[in-house]
């Protein structure tokens, strides 16, 4: 749902422009919040809502090829996710062929099928998961045909062939599917870092979270991610979870199968990175407390000895990065380094340096023992904890950028119209090249606590993208390259959508500004805001991966704000800097922070 949030005491003055805006305004980048999903050519009695029973009828007699298209594809709405009933509106060699777990097609209007023995539709806001379930499309691919080849057979026609795909809408898919995120490695095999799927919920959610984990790294993520589990499928995995909330997970014992024993990564126990694994991605789950291995029905042991682990073992794993600073830094009007810490400033001892060379920008490290400014044409680096040691200087061109991950890398983006990406790791600087985003036009740059994701705001104003980027490293930790990154929004594609409805029937909003920020709010997920005026803003909620389905709220605030000051920590403040000072928005409203009037370069670590 989308909201109109704004300080109590400038609505008045502002509302009307509001709502002229709102009713002039066109839809966003995503698959919409609501609406009806039809399939043309719907029996008597056919019912598809998300939340009742739907059982499909089989094929009737006489029915034209646009009709076996139109009842086959509704036959995969089926409430058991069965697709028995969907088979049959195939020849028997197609039915024997077809592999619907290879891919979900998940669509927000279908179009009526036509043609005479091949059969098209039309499916708009459209994307893909893979077979593991995660998002492989871009959201400005949201428009695609399906095309279906029919025959006859026995007097009847029946689709010879077809995608291998499940093509279901929007919101059958989102009454039946979880977001899950698997917990992988990084490549030194120091931090957790988390991959977002989609799976099917219900009682087997348990069993196919593990068995997706224990799969192992998706494909084309060499480099990284890696896991300390082995990468094989386990047909004879189950998982039980007890009343009291035990996941028992029984793995078989392997054959001997040609790609070898599918349990060797486990055969002789448990270690601390298999343990943070299974913890981290299975305390997503409600039902489950604690966790038992068991192979051929001998329980493994972990590291304490045990024959299980509490969902909250891993810890110096966790993706937040342990021990990271909670909290703010920032700089006075004399140019001094010092902390917010429950609303009182302190001065940061060690970086004096930086007051001296007229540092006007600031970044701290994760632990907030190194800090980071620019200074004219250049940056500067000061270890906190080696007060004797100069700091490090890095030329920059124009506005520099700094971001810091887990392991004190520095990533440095010189933006403006050919912008380039530096790395600065103990003190060495390389250059890395980030396609689509070195050489263009780039204004923000953002890493992920664990280091695998990077976030560019890349274009011109009003035609900007945000681009999440992987980022391969070697075992020791040095960047070997950057992989092609995936737009999560573009405002190319929002300024020539169509109009569209809120939830309660108003004209939408649509994101024809400027992207004045980008920050982090989980390590999955990303808030973007955008400038719609003056005094107007939009604020987005993103994942990281673009999926378009639920990908957050969308909501209009009324302030200033220029910048965002946001963190991945959970229950961290999202706070909005502007010409009118700080101001801290909740989720429903928006409140003055006074405790940092007079705190420039405000931030957060990282």
């Amino acid at each position: 749902m989308r909201r109109v949030a704004a300080s109590a005491a400038r609505v008045p003055a502002v509302l009307p422009a509001v709502l002229l805006l709102l009713a002039l305004a066109a839809g966003c980048v995503r698959l919409p919040d609501s609406g009806e999903v039809t399939v043309p050519t719907e029996r008597p009695g056919q019912e598809a809502t998300a939340g009742l029973d739907y059982v499909p009828p089989g094929p009737t007699p006489g029915e034209s090829p646009d009709e076996i298209v139109a009842h086959f594809l509704g036959a995969m709405r089926a409430t058991s996710r069965q697709t028995s009933v969907a088979r049959s509106f195939l020849t028997a060699e197609a039915a024997g062929s077809w592999t619907p777990e290879d891919r979900t097609i998940v669509y927000e209007d279908l179009g009526r099928p036509t043609g005479g023995s091949r059969v098209t539709t039309r499916l708009e806001g459209a994307a893909e998961l893979d077979a593991r379930g995660q998002w492989v499309d871009d959201p400005a691919s949201a428009s695609r045909s399906l095309t279906f080849e029919l025959a006859p057979e026995n007097g009847e026609w029946r689709i010879a062939a077809l995608p291998d795909a499940l093509v279901v809408p929007r919101s059958w898919f989102e009454a039946r599917y979880q977001p899950v995120d698997l917990y992988f490695l990084d490549p030194s095999g120091r931090i957790l870092v988390p991959t977002p799927v989609f799976l099917p919920g219900g009682s087997q959610l348990p069993a196919r979270t593990v068995a997706a984990l224990l799969q192992g790294p998706p494909p084309g993520s060499e480099g990284v991610v890696t896991t300390a589990l082995g990468s094989a499928a386990h047909p004879g995995l189950s998982v039980e979870v007890s009343p009291t909330g035990v996941a028992d997970v029984r793995l078989p014992a392997d054959g001997d199968g040609e790609e070898g024993d599918a349990t060797a990564a486990l055969d002789e126990g448990l270690s601390e990175a298999m343990v943070a694994q299974l913890a981290w991605t299975l305390r997503q789950l409600p039902s489950v407390a604690r966790v038992r291995v068991s192979v051929d029905g001998v329980p493994l042991r972990v590291p304490d000895g045990e024959d299980s682990f509490a969902i909250g073992a891993g810890e110096r794993f966790g993706p937040g990065a342990v021990g990271a600073d909670p909290d703010l830094f920032g700089l006075t009007p004399e140019g001094a380094v010092v902390r917010v810490r429950e609303r009182r400033l302190q001065a940061v001892p060690g970086t004096e340096a930086l007051q001296a060379a007229g540092v006007r920008t600031l970044s701290v490290n994760l632990y907030g023992d190194r800090v980071a400014g620019q200074a004219g044409d250049r940056v500067l680096l000061t270890a906190l904890d080696e007060p004797d040691t100069a700091p490090v200087e890095v030329p920059a061109a124009g506005e520099a950028v700094l971001a810091w991950d887990f392991a004190d890398r520095t990533w440095v983006l010189d933006g403006g119209d050919r912008a380039r990406v530096r790395v600065v790791n103990q003190g060495s600087v390389e250059a890395v090249a980030v396609p689509g985003v070195t050489g263009e036009r780039a204004t923000r740059l953002l890493v992920s606590r664990d280091g695998s994701r990077l976030v560019a705001v890349v274009g011109e104003p009003g035609e900007q993208r945000v681009v999440v980027s992987r980022v391969r490293y070697d075992e020791r930790g040095g960047v070997v390259g950057v992989v092609p990154g995936t737009t999560v929004l573009d405002l190319r594609e929002a300024s020539a959508a169509a109009p569209g409805t809120t939830d309660a029937g108003t004209a939408a909003p649509v994101t024809t500004g400027v992207v004045r920020d980008v920050g982090w709010r989980s390590p999955t997920g990303l808030v973007v805001l955008t400038g719609l005026g003056d005094d107007l803003v939009e604020l987005r909620q993103l994942p990281v991966d673009g999926a378009p389905v639920d990908s957050g709220t969308t909501t209009l605030l009324v302030t200033t704000a220029q910048r965002l000051v946001a963190s991945s920590a959970p229950g961290s403040d999202l706070l909005l800097v502007g010409p009118g000072g700080v101001e801290a928005y909740d989720g429903e409203r928006i409140t003055g922070v006074d405790a940092v009037p007079d705190v420039a370069a405000l931030t957060y670590v990282g």
